[in-house]
């Protein structure tokens, strides 16, 4: 059923972009600047492959910021995305570098602190 259901709409919409040169060119624009996010995306994935947060907080805390600070604002949206560090959706439209540094930061904090109050006894 989906399957008919998409094939027929993007025989509609290759129609349309054949028979109107200006919604072809629209459509040709939006793929392509989808691609190029795309692939910037997956780029600042893989540069953050290794990176864990919490690991590298307990490992040295106090140099931690300045790791932070070897990212661009795309890896540290990343790191934010990858380990779910924004769960209540606060950062939505703030992707500044200092804003993404600060809240990763202050989760992995948080994050130790609860983990080191789990394993009192």
């Amino acid at each position: 059923m989906i399957d008919r259901a998409l094939s027929s709409l993007f025989k509609v919409v290759a129609e349309e972009a054949a028979s109107n040169p200006a919604f072809g060119k629209k459509l040709e624009d939006a793929l392509a600047k989808f691609g190029q996010q795309l692939t910037e995306k997956r780029m600042a994935e893989r540069s953050i492959e290794n990176f864990h947060p919490l690991v590298e907080y307990k490992k040295d805390a106090a140099g931690f910021e300045a790791r932070l600070a070897k990212f661009d604002a795309k890896e540290l949206r990343a790191l934010v995305d990858r380990h779910h560090l924004d769960p209540a959706a606060t950062l939505k439209g703030k992707g500044t570098k200092k804003i993404l540094a600060a809240h990763i930061l202050e989760a992995a904090k948080k994050r130790a602190e609860r983990d080191a109050k789990l394993f009192e006894y």
